[in-house]
């Protein structure tokens, strides 16, 4: 169902010194029309006040359009939450004139309790062996108390992320309207660690089109988790890992060495890209090729899929700079997506512009040209006003999501 290439950005290593490599392991479906899995999705809309007029009525209308696009066997879970959740929606099949009565029935409350809508998806997209549970969080303002103070630890809504993701269900969050109104790293912490992706509707009119390509993306999942286990050998070490593609998204260990990847999609590639710091040789040893990661990758219902890969010691400084231009240029964009996710954190101006600097360079390098002006005019932006836009920033972390999926 799947097969596994291993490739360095550099082939080769000096004999001298140590260096750093990229390896992208790629996940590749035998074929396009790999079976999918069904999905159960559980939607829950913000419906505190800020939410009046129009991004209600967006709302209402992209609920509408979900529904029409599920396929048989799929099922929609809606809910509102302000001061309390209100089931709308348990499982619906498909579209018809009652859902579309139910969905009408949204209103606006006070409030944003979203620990309560956390808890809700918890509970309610239970998982199922072979069913893909994904929760969608919309909201266009903070977290909030009962009293409608911002919520000032959010911690344990984080630690719920997380829960979810345990638990096999896959959380995206979706900011909706000005992002000077919501908290971007809140929404982009909640998403990565539920295994999700974070979405930005900067218009209300957009909602519709952007959660029918989150359900498309979600309907082309084919297997549920991937346990990949890495072995370092002869002196590598590892220094990290992401997701590139299908889109980007950071990763943590969930034992030593060991990933989870979870929503393998069957109509493209998925490449996860590790950084390994490779040894010199020691003055003993001639130039040779060895063997530096060993990879096994073991799901439910497939053959374990195993790999190993070398990198060829040499004296010759030319072929030590031999580079795979797509992996090298994947790991480029690895490091645009590092400066663009801690951009919506960062307090100090001195490190914020660094990291527009060290954007706009990785972006020119790789040839992603409309990357380097967003982060140019970030720049401009910083030192005319010491601060960062926050509608400019949240669409630059979007858009950097994206970019190994444009290739």
């Amino acid at each position: 169902m799947l097969n596994l290439q291993l490739d360095w950005d550099r082939p080769n290593q000096l004999c001298s010194q140590s260096f750093k490599h990229t390896l992208r392991l790629r996940l590749l479906p035998n074929a396009p029309t790999t079976r999918t899995l069904p999905l159960h999705l559980g939607l829950l809309l913000d419906t505190s006040q800020s939410m009046q007029g129009e991004k209600l009525t967006a709302a209402k209308q992209a609920c509408k359009e979900i529904l029409k696009h599920l396929r048989p066997g799929d099922t929609l879970s809606l809910a509102s939450y302000s001061a309390q959740v209100t089931t709308l929606l348990q499982q619906v099949q498909n579209n018809n004139n009652q859902s579309d009565r139910i969905i009408e029935q949204l209103k606006i409350e006070s409030v944003t309790r979203t620990d309560l809508a956390l808890n809700w998806l918890l509970n309610t997209l239970q998982p199922q062996s072979g069913v893909i549970s994904v929760g969608i969080l919309v909201t266009d303002g903070h977290a909030t108390t009962n009293q409608g103070q911002l919520l000032e630890d959010l911690n344990p809504l984080i630690t719920l992320a997380e829960t979810l993701a345990q638990q096999g269900i896959i959380l995206c969050t979706v900011g909706l309207g000005n992002a000077a109104n919501f908290n971007t790293q809140f929404l982009v912490n909640l998403s990565d660690r539920g295994r999700g992706a974070f979405i930005y509707a900067d218009e209300p009119e957009v909602l519709s089109r952007q959660l029918q390509e989150r359900l498309i993306a979600c309907q082309s999942i084919a297997i549920e988790e991937i346990r990949l286990q890495l072995k370092p050998c002869n002196g590598a070490t590892i220094e990290g890992f992401c997701r590139l593609r299908p889109e980007y998204l950071p990763l943590e260990e969930t034992a030593p060495n060991q990933l989870t990847l979870s929503a393998i999609r069957g109509n493209e590639p998925t490449d996860i890209l590790i950084s390994v710091n490779v040894p010199a040789l020691t003055f003993s040893e001639s130039p040779c090729t060895k063997t530096f990661l060993e990879v096994e990758l073991v799901a439910p219902n497939l053959a374990p899929l195993q790999g190993e890969t070398s990198i060829q010691y040499t004296h010759s400084y030319s072929e030590a700079q031999q580079i795979n231009r797509q992996v090298n240029e994947d790991r480029l964009l690895w490091i645009i997506n590092q400066c663009s996710s801690e951009l919506p954190s960062s307090q100090d101006p001195q490190r914020t512009g660094q990291l527009l600097v060290d954007l706009q360079v990785a972006a020119l390098k790789s040839g992603q040209d409309q990357i380097a002006a967003s982060a140019a005019q970030q720049l401009a932006d910083l030192n005319a006003s010491g601060k960062l836009n926050a509608h400019s920033t949240a669409d630059l972390l979007q858009a950097t999501r994206k970019l190994g999926g444009q290739q």
